[in-house]
């Protein structure tokens, strides 16, 4: 379903992916953007849902357990099934892309560190063109009613006609031709070829005399269309053809012709021609116009070993703006965004929607970097002035991306995507910035996906440990607890910090299944602990942002079922960031989680945006002191007040504190003076194996 701006605000989505917990993934993420999602992992199910189930698009995994990607297509068509499809694939392979896409598919995507980011807006551009299409084909099937319609008419009534003497200059129209001019059977007064002529649109005078002209030099029929203005003043477009006719010596006598009014037919075609190359939301060239567009300077560029600027424009956190204000909003701010960008370009320039909140601009004639970088910087300067959306004041950031041709690349799709690493490397750097493209980015890109690669099979291959780091009351002594913290033993690259690898499994949707792993795992190695005979204590689990909207309470329930480990000893990390995100919906989520025994806890406590209003209703018993204020909390007094407030502020919310990172005495002593009696840090014990943990367990620590 689309709304009256053209937004796809529904439809069925049928994903076939073998990987079921990637497909679910692929469904989840869709989901969050509106769409209703099904998910198939063979062929054969595939093929039955669509026979029996309205689908609007396909996500088609290319190797599937029953069949491959091209005999699913076959069986797709001699099913007579016409729903577009996209195929997804772990193969970057380019005579693949080639083959599919003869094949009917509307893109060809792959399984990189961007998919999840950019499959929203493959599914939202790949809608888009099919709506795009099925309204092509109902104009196209309008035109042709109209000219079957057309020639009943002709069949049944005479064409306008006229006629030029060509010996005495005199004009005969027949009345037809009166008509359509407006004028009802009734001629006009003084009826000439200087008459007729002043009806034509200024515009289009000169060509139809240089035409009749010609027709009468050359004895070649007259084929012409132009614009007419009629008596009441209305312009229309008319079909004129004519043919010389010679007197018994041979010369040319009278030019005799008929004269269509087409304007119905010049406006559906109009209309065809604007769907398939502008955006129906902001009336900007399409990607299709664009790539003509950059090709055409491309060629131009090259003609005069010129340069050409790409810029690939993406904004941040617009998806943020449609799930506060809906996608009617959004629609509006798109169309804000595009009316400030069309003031930045010059008239020799190409702005374009790429798809959702993607634009392009095309610098066609530039000189030096210098150029590009102001372009770029006053594009960033306008989006930054604040938008009134629904009476709201909103402000919003973009994200450019340049290339440059020739430098960058010497092709459409070169540049684009080369423009397009660059954005990406641009959000990377806090966004609201722009970067030129480098080769290093291809690296970069490499290096990720040969990461991602790993990181796919490192659970299977058992790559991951947990490491146990205790969490001791510095009053007894004692241990209280253990944090859990991952740590992936790649057996090619070594060790891989959490630092490089967390934020790639959180982008690619990995850490779902990574972190049921590492509940599990710290969980069951409790309950090991426990059934030795072992003091029970905490064990503190962090939990990630996209595990935290996931069904966690289910997650975590079924987990504890599993392995048997009482609920009572198991603590939930979030950080501030998560906790805040949609915090009066998180509200509930954390009462489920504690109505069923856990514990929760922030931890990095200070280096986010939490507010103490929001802070007390959440049903939390346990702060944690980030690192970088305990680190110089005996040099920096700022650092030594912000742990001394976060302490007193925990105990007024009658909340426990732990303080994270103590490597010396010195700190020790400063935050046990000021009311902090748990602690966990290198002074007291590395991360450690299981094995380790337990002996730390049970002879203690010495400190």
């Amino acid at each position: 379903m689309a709304d009256s701006d053209g937004h796809i605000t529904s439809g069925m989505i049928l994903i076939v992916e073998d990987n079921i917990p990637f497909g679910e993934l692929v469904a989840g993420t869709l989901r969050e953007d509106g769409y209703q999602c099904h998910t198939v992992s063979t062929g054969a199910a595939a093929l039955i849902w669509l026979a029996s189930h309205p689908v609007n698009l396909l996500l088609l995994d290319y190797t599937l357990v029953d069949m491959t990607g091209e005999a699913f297509i076959a069986a797709m068509a001699e099913q007579g099934s016409q729903v577009p499809f996209v195929v997804v694939t772990g193969r970057d392979d380019s005579n693949l892309a080639v083959q599919m896409i003869k094949q009917g598919a509307s893109d060809f995507v792959v399984k990189d560190t961007a998919l999840l980011d950019r499959l929203p807006v493959v599914v939202s551009r790949t809608l888009q063109e099919a709506a795009t299409m099925q309204r092509l084909c109902h104009a196209e099937q309008a035109l042709r009613q109209s000219e079957l319609r057309l020639a009943r008419a002709q069949r049944i009534a005479r064409i306008g006609s006229w006629e030029w003497d060509l010996q005495s200059n005199g004009l005969y129209f027949s009345p037809e031709l009166f008509s359509i001019l407006g004028y009802d059977g009734t001629a006009p007064p003084d009826v000439s070829l200087e008459w007729f002529y002043r009806q034509i649109n200024p515009s289009d005078t000169c060509f139809v005399r240089k035409a009749l002209s010609a027709a009468i030099e050359s004895g070649r029929n007259l084929n012409q269309t132009f614009r007419i203005v009629t008596c009441s003043g209305e312009e229309i477009v008319v079909a004129s053809q004519a043919e010389l006719e010679y007197d018994s010596d041979g010369r040319p006598e009278l030019l005799v012709g008929t004269l269509l009014d087409v304007t119905d037919r010049t406006r559906a075609e109009q209309e065809i021609h604007h769907l398939a190359n502008y955006d129906t939301l902001t009336g900007l060239p399409n990607r299709n116009l664009l790539h003509d567009r950059l090709q055409q300077a491309i060629v131009q560029a090259a003609r005069v070993q010129g340069s050409v600027g790409v810029l690939f424009l993406d904004l941040d956190r617009f998806k943020g703006v449609n799930e506060l204000l809906g996608h009617r909003a959004g629609d509006q701010l798109l169309r804000t965004v595009a009316e400030r960008l069309r003031v930045c370009v010059r008239e020799s320039d190409t702005l374009a929607r790429a798809g959702g909140d993607e634009f392009v601009i095309i610098l066609s004639v530039v000189s030096d970097e210098d150029g590009i970088s102001s372009a770029a910087s006053k594009i960033l300067a306008i989006i930054s002035e604040p938008f009134v959306i629904e009476e709201r004041e909103l402000y919003l950031t973009a994200s450019i991306g340049v290339a440059v041709y020739p430098t960058d690349g010497a092709d459409v799709q070169s540049l684009l995507k080369h423009a397009d690493l660059a954005m990406y490397q641009a959000k990377d750097m806090d966004r609201n910035n722009f970067q030129f493209f480098s080769s290093d980015l291809n690296v970069k890109v490499m290096e990720r996906m040969v990461l991602e690669s790993s990181l796919r099979r490192a659970l299977e291959r058992d790559e991951f440990q947990l490491l146990y780091q205790p969490q001791v009351d510095v009053i007894t002594g004692s241990v209280v607890g253990f944090e859990a913290l991952l740590r992936w033993h790649h057996p090619d690259l070594g060790t891989i910090s959490p630092e490089k690898f967390i934020p790639l499994a959180e982008e690619t949707g990995l850490i779902l299944s990574i972190g049921e792993w590492v509940l599990r795992t710290a969980c069951r190695q409790a309950k090991i602990w426990q059934d030795a005979g072992l003091r029970p204590v905490r064990m503190a689990v962090n939990l990630s942002g996209r595990q935290f909207r996931m069904k966690l309470d289910e997650i975590v329930a079924a987990i504890l079922l599993e392995t048997g480990f009482d609920p009572r000893w198991l603590e939930l990390e979030l950080t501030e960031s998560i906790l805040m995100r949609n915090a009066s919906d998180n509200i509930e989520l954390l009462q489920a989680l504690t109505a069923m025994g856990c514990s929760l806890s922030i931890d990095d406590f200070g280096t986010g945006y939490s507010s103490l209003a929001y802070l007390k209703h959440f049903p939390l018993e346990r702060l944690k002191i980030d690192r970088s204020f305990v680190r110089d909390v005996t040099t920096n007094p700022d650092d030594r007040a912000i742990a001394k407030i976060i302490i007193d502020m925990a105990h007024t919310l009658k909340m426990e504190v732990t303080a994270e990172g103590v490597e010396e005495r010195e700190q020790l002593e400063l935050l046990k003076r000021y009311g902090c009696r748990e602690m966990q840090g290198f002074f007291f014990s590395r991360p450690v194996p299981a094995a380790s943990a337990e002996k730390l367990l049970r002879k203690g620590i010495t400190f």
